[in-house]
């Protein structure tokens, strides 16, 4: 009598995906990197003999107060981008969206090189049903446009904000050398006011001299 059993059709349970790493990945590294090495450069170009050439008669007179000014203005603007970037950061989830999107692609080049295999000879590996999948899979596969989209509009909101900060360093190095040379028309003012009085008390010296003399003249007389 012919046996009645009926095949296994029950697909294998799939294997379970770890979970998303809160700290920072390579990927998110990366980008740190890149940003820290972008406010670095940015803030490297207002460097002390660039500041001091803004403001040559502070820098020849107070040299050490310029240079309090400069590190202080410095130190504000690497704080205010730190935690700009920061805030952009937590505010998407960027860490965690960029450690999900290095899992999907490790998983994708795990599945080639077992389908390269494959075809090499290897064993061959029985395709999975998409209704077998993990749950966490499905979801990255359908999150990973967006990813790829969240990433491009950070980078691009990070090249914005690194274009309006050193706009913003022109504008202040353009703003000083203005009050600069308003302080040197002062001075050109000042000198000339000094060079008038010093004509006005010659002036009457002169006279005074004169009147001495007529009446030493008349005296004699």
């Amino acid at each position: 009598m012919p046996s009645t059993t009926k095949p296994d059709s029950r697909s294998p349970s799939p294997t379970p995906v770890p979970p998303v790493a809160d700290s920072p990945g390579p990927r998110a590294q990366g980008l740190i990197r890149v940003f820290d090495q972008a406010v670095k450069s940015s803030l490297d170009k207002c460097s002390p003999a660039n500041f001091a050439s803004c403001f040559p008669t502070t820098a020849q007179y107070a040299p050490d107060i310029l240079d309090n000014i400069r590190e202080q203005l410095v130190q504000q603007i690497d704080r205010t981008w730190h935690a700009n970037f920061e805030s952009i950061m937590t505010n998407r989830d960027v860490v965690k969206a960029l450690n999900s999107l290095e899992q999907c692609i490790e998983d994708a080049k795990l599945r080639k090189a077992r389908a390269e295999a494959s075809a090499n000879g290897g064993a061959v590996e029985a395709p999975m049903n998409p209704h077998n999948l993990p749950p966490s899979s499905i979801h990255l596969a359908h999150l990973m446009p967006f990813l790829e989209a969240q990433t491009a509009t950070l980078n691009a909101e990070l090249s914005a904000t690194q274009t309006s900060n050193t706009e913003l360093l022109s504008t202040i190095t353009a703003q000083r050398a203005e009050i600069e040379a308003l302080v040197r028309g002062l001075e050109n003012v000042v000198h000339d006011l000094e060079a008038s009085a010093q004509m006005m008390a010659g002036n009457e010296v002169q006279g005074l001299s004169k009147e001495i003399r007529d009446l030493e003249t008349a005296m004699k007389t």
